[in-house]
């Protein structure tokens, strides 16, 4: 009876891990990197996370957690509440539709694809920022932080493989 309630929990958590690994990506996304002139921009670790989930392991990154982690990183770093949550779950959908461009191929394909991925999310973060404040908002910022995600993407993403292969297999 144990063993069969550890091998339950075993699959909740196998099941969740796409999830919390973006929660976590989350609370890191937060920390502000000691690099000079970059100020306050720090990366979209959470929209790295959604990418990969999203190629990867749709069946259990679901277009749901990705509105969860956008609602999260909206409450975090102060956005207007919905706002990331909408564009997470747009990034979802257009990594899901072009999953099969990206997922069983070459990391340099999976990483030019976040390139794309990452200029939806920036146009679409500006464009959601100045509608809201009605007032066009400077767009360096949100450039700067897209070349640093983008510039990044291969370490959050090595430790993705790492989690998928090691924990949940191919799918």
């Amino acid at each position: 009876m144990f063993a069969s309630a550890m091998q339950r929990m075993d699959g909740v958590i196998r099941h969740l891990l796409p999830a919390i690994t973006a929660i976590l990506f989350v609370l890191l996304g937060v920390v502000q990197w000691p690099l000079p002139y970059l100020g306050a921009v720090t990366p979209s670790l959470a929209l790295i996370a959604v990418y990969y989930w999203a190629v990867h392991r749709p069946d259990l990154f679901r277009p749901s957690s990705a509105f969860v982690v956008g609602l999260l990183y909206d409450a975090i770093n102060g956005y207007p509440f919905g706002m990331s949550a909408l564009i997470f779950v747009a990034i979802h959908q257009l990594a899901l539709t072009q999953r099969r461009f990206f997922a069983g191929h070459s990391f340099f394909m999976m990483w030019s694809g976040f390139v794309l991925t990452m200029l939806c999310a920036m146009v679409a973060n500006w464009l959601a920022m100045t509608l809201w404040n009605w007032d066009f908002m400077p767009l360096m910022p949100i450039f700067i932080q897209a070349l640093f995600t983008v510039v990044i993407f291969p370490i959050p993403a090595w430790m993705l493989i790492k989690i998928q292969r090691g924990l949940l297999g191919n799918g």
